[in-house]
């Protein structure tokens, strides 16, 4: 017995194309029509979720300009890998003289977290550890930079 070909296409054919299997992709495509306006009706899916900047980008200028850039170095040098630009730090220290801890300063801008030098070691009295750039207001600013070269200075994060 001798099989045609052309008949089992035929058949495979009809079965695929007739008017049941043509209503079935209607309604599957018509469930996936409404599927996806309903999806895209809700709510929270119209609102894109803002992304944290980037560590490398800059801080924009909030047109404050009683501000002023304050770089300092940690005395936990491990910290500065946990701070990002933009992010919001106390600055704290011991006062030496009173045995006590101060606040120096409090809602301080990190602006940016800079590796330490290649050549650091090799200066005499120079401190290694990343250099982290804070945004503090003018009085503030000189108070820190100025406790900060004789005590340690450590952040705590917001």
């Amino acid at each position: 017995m001798r099989f045609d070909p052309r008949a089992h296409a035929n058949r495979l054919r009809l079965r695929l194309g007739g008017r049941r299997w043509h209503r079935l992709r209607k309604l599957v495509a018509a469930g996936l029509l409404i599927t996806a306006a309903v999806l895209a009706a809700r709510p929270g899916a119209a609102e894109p979720r803002a992304a944290p900047p980037p560590p490398s980008a800059p801080v924009p200028f909030t047109g404050d300009l009683a501000l002023a850039a304050v770089p300092v170095r940690l005395a936990d040098t491990g910290v500065a890998k946990l701070l990002m630009p933009g992010m919001r730090v106390d600055v704290v220290t011991v006062d030496e003289s009173a045995q006590v801890r101060k606040v120096l300063a409090s809602m301080a801008t990190v602006l940016t977290v800079r590796p330490p030098p290649a050549a650091a070691g090799r200066l005499a009295g120079a401190r290694d550890g990343p250099l982290v750039v804070l945004s503090l207001p003018e009085e503030t600013a000189r108070e820190v930079a100025a406790l900060s070269l004789r005590n340690p200075v450590a952040v705590t994060l917001r």
